[in-house]
């Protein structure tokens, strides 16, 4: 059985473009004063195939969990997960973002 988890939010980029995107943690693990460096960032295509090219550096500060995401294939759509683990409690909370990446845009505005 497939669970589909929905995603917090939404966001198109260019091919072309390097988008730094922040996670806030500090709601999703109250008992914590930081995220840790195993925090992690990873990305699924629409095949459900990982795709790290996508993901560029990843750090931390505080309950922030920050990526660049770039590059990408025209017309495909990513799940990436912020997966930020607490300092002191070692709990994991994850955010999801679905990036589409569109060198056009169809469709009226």
């Amino acid at each position: 059985m497939k669970w589909w988890i929905m995603a917090t939010e939404a966001l198109y980029k260019t091919t072309g473009e390097e988008i730094l995107h922040a996670v806030d943690f500090t709601d999703l693990l109250p008992d914590d004063a930081s995220v840790t460096a195993s925090s992690t960032v990873t990305a699924v295509k629409s095949d459900d195939s990982a795709d790290a090219t996508v993901i560029g550096t990843v750090s931390q500060s505080g309950m922030e969990l920050r990526a660049v995401l770039q590059s990408g294939t025209d017309g495909e759509d990513y799940t990436i997960t912020f997966t930020g683990r607490g300092n002191s409690t070692g709990r994991d909370r994850a955010v999801i973002v679905e990036m589409r990446v569109r060198d056009q845009l169809q469709g009226a505005l």
